[in-house]
């Protein structure tokens, strides 16, 4: 079987850890040339690169800042040519009550979640190698869909990323835009959330009983950036155990 990805060129935000870091394994894994970025975390970075398979770049990236972003396109660009899939994935969250959220963390998480997206988006449009064929996919969250009590400014710039998802899926197209809407998945921000909340109670609202696994949203991504899903766009790909189930 010829792997889903040969050929392809990949950049992932926040891929340092988490559910980023198991996008970019299985892109690699899957054929692609991958672009590791970060923030802050450039010993974990490279060590996701060293557990590629193909070949990869390790970037910093601050994706709220524009000239950081136009930067790691820039290189992009110089080596590889472009880009043909951007994973907007760099996430921030902080569970505060609603009476407590201050200008800046209302900010600071505007600026990674949402903002970030915009701008790695919109500086991609002009990097594609072939828009025809290039795929954006953007992790939102299922907070994004039913609101969250626990951290609303979180949810509000998630739900910005579904808008905006279906915003640039007309906009840019015939390249494709789509998101995906993780659940519980047991990354690093997950045990900050069950430090606060009854596992028991998490696990009840879930109708298949059980936290997901970041190669569950890898998995989810590799399949929408690749020509399986060449007729899809603007759609929110819910991969949390049916946690949120629509109407």
């Amino acid at each position: 079987m010829s792997a889903l990805l040969a050929g392809k060129t990949v950049l992932v935000t926040g891929a340092s850890r988490g559910i980023g870091a198991a996008i970019a394994q299985a892109m690699s894994a899957e054929g692609a040339q991958v672009a590791i970025t970060y923030r802050t975390r450039a010993t974990e970075a490279q060590a996701v690169a060293d557990a590629c398979t193909g070949e990869v770049l390790v970037l910093p990236l601050e994706v709220g800042d524009r000239g950081s972003v136009e930067a790691a396109f820039d290189t992009l660009v110089s080596l590889w040519g472009g880009v043909d899939v951007l994973v907007n994935n760099a996430g921030y969250l902080h569970q505060m009550q609603f009476s407590e959220i201050d200008d800046a963390e209302w900010q600071r998480t505007l600026d990674i979640n949402l903002k970030g997206v915009f701008l790695c988006t919109q500086v991609a449009e002009h990097c594609f190698r072939n828009k025809c064929e290039a795929a954006i996919i953007n992790i939102t969250s299922v907070g994004g869909q039913m609101g969250g009590t626990k951290a609303p400014h979180y949810a509000a710039a998630k739900a910005g990323v579904i808008s905006m998802t279906k915003s640039a899926a007309r906009l840019l197209a015939p390249a494709r835009v789509n998101a995906i809407a993780p659940g519980f998945i047991k990354t690093d921000m997950y045990e900050q959330i069950i430090a606060e909340t009854d596992v028991s109670e998490i696990l009840a609202d879930i109708p298949l009983g059980r936290v997901g696994l970041p190669h569950n949203v890898a998995d989810a991504a590799v399949f929408l950036a690749s020509e399986k899903a060449s007729y899809i766009t603007g759609h929110v790909l819910n991969v949390n155990g049916g946690l949120y189930l629509g109407a």
